[in-house]
């Protein structure tokens, strides 16, 4: 037996062997990459995609942002990290099932959150009111539109830009991962000047993903969502399985797999994989019809135009209805019960502070900003050298504080980090004002 290393070439034409005719190949994703580079010799495109964000900062901190549930109400509760495992998982399985690239599915999956908050969805709601002029912070900001706020765009930001791994920023993936991290939720088209934002790739006129696998992920992030949360909340005490029996799809889950509620935490845990293995295979039912009639009707299996994968027509408002069910009775419930009160004071205090004193952001947030051209490329050492105090080269402090890009400097240092991480500088912060 001649054993012999499988190169990049080799696993591409088994790609071309393996993979339906309307999956992305990857002979020819990294041509889309923001800046050209060498290939790899073993590694396709988007498995080089997948293992650079896996290797990235943002990744490994998202175990340590909440889901739903505060990290330290419970060691099983799901943290940002272990869902976007869950989802990752999901989209391989789905990925593998429709016959399209796994590869592409699981660098999406991977990155499609680095862009979310400290303290769940709260943070991002806090931060886009700020970023969009809606929250003055007791009038400490001027009113302007900064941009706004949704973690899809900053998950995009985080890898074109706020990563620095390479002598570029970001981490120059292909723009079928890119797309796919964008589109996994829906668009805001009011935080289109998001700064920096690279459209190049991203067919931004459509709010879905123009690939399956980027379509594959969306779906599976409401998969996870729904079912996860669902679990954690029957953990948790917030909602019994009486209750949650009477709803229509947990209805036929349990008549379909003959579940009897003899122990609740077996019946639990069978619910959950029941469920998961129903939305699961109704999606690529329902989906692999669609791609039919798709490539009958219009011949293309390069670019998908219309939305493909999705919940079957008798799913559909099922899962709708368990949604509801949930964001009422245990997302609604748990927000209350974690105060969501304190993490808003956490996140508005902290941008106030980075605010009206710059000098508390590191360097690596603040450079950027101060070697920009309004500044005439001032330097940070210069600036930090006077103390700080906007005296270098006449910079003004009301000059910095009505820059965009000083604004979106403070939202991207407080949106990367960990829930922690915030609670500790709202503590230093508040100690130092105390001592002054």
């Amino acid at each position: 037996m001649n054993s012999a290393l499988r190169l990049r070439s080799d696993l591409e034409r088994i790609e071309q062997t393996i993979l339906a005719p309307y999956a992305v190949q990857s002979n020819q994703a990294a041509a889309t990459r923001l800046r050209l580079e060498p290939e790899h010799p073993y590694r396709t495109a988007f498995q080089r995609d997948r293992d650079r964000i896996i290797h990235s900062r943002a990744f490994r901190r998202l175990k340590h942002k909440r889901q739903v549930f505060l990290t330290e109400s419970g060691d099983h509760y799901r943290t940002r990290i272990t869902h976007t495992l869950e989802v990752s998982q999901l989209a391989r399985t789905m990925a593998r099932g429709l016959g399209v690239n796994e590869d592409l599915a699981e660098a999406i999956a991977l990155g499609h959150d680095l862009g979310h908050t400290p303290f769940g969805h709260i943070g991002e709601v806090v931060l886009h009111g700020i970023m969009s002029g809606e929250d003055s912070l007791e009038g400490t900001l001027a009113p302007q539109d900064a941009g706004g706020y949704k973690h899809n765009y900053q998950s995009l930001r985080v890898v074109d830009i706020l990563e620095k791994k390479y002598r570029w920023e970001g981490l120059n993936l292909t723009a079928a991962v890119r797309e796919g991290i964008l589109k996994h939720t829906r668009l805001r088209r009011d935080v289109l000047h998001f700064p920096d934002f690279n459209l190049q790739g991203l067919y931004y006129p459509l709010d879905h993903a123009t690939t399956i696998e980027g379509q594959i992920v969306a779906v599976c992030d409401e998969i996870a969502q729904r079912t996860h949360d669902l679990e954690d909340g029957i953990r948790a005490g917030f909602v019994s399985l009486d209750r949650v029996r009477r709803l229509p799809i947990i209805g036929e889950i349990d008549r379909r797999a003959g579940l009897v509620l003899t122990d609740n935490f077996i019946y639990r845990n069978i619910l959950i994989r029941s469920l998961v293995n129903f939305l699961v295979t109704d999606v690529m039912e329902a989906t692999l019809e669609r791609i039919d009639d798709f490539i009958r009707l219009t011949g293309r299996t390069d670019y998908f135009d219309t939305l493909l994968v999705w919940f079957s027509e008798r799913v559909d408002p099922l899962q709708e209805e368990l949604d509801r069910f949930i964001a009422s009775e245990i997302i609604q419930i748990a927000s209350e019960e974690r105060s969501d009160n304190h993490a808003r004071e956490v996140i508005r205090t902290l941008f106030r502070s980075f605010y009206l004193n710059p000098g508390l952001l590191p360097d690596y947030r603040l450079a950027p900003v101060l070697t920009g051209p309004a500044y005439s490329g001032v330097e940070l050492d210069e600036w930090r050298a006077e103390g700080g105090g906007f005296l270098a080269r006449s910079i003004s402090e009301r000059q910095l504080q009505a820059d965009d890009r000083f604004l979106r400097a403070i939202c991207d240092h407080i949106a990367g980090m960990t829930d922690n991480y915030a609670e500790l500088e709202y503590r230093r912060i508040g100690e130092a004002r105390h001592d002054r």
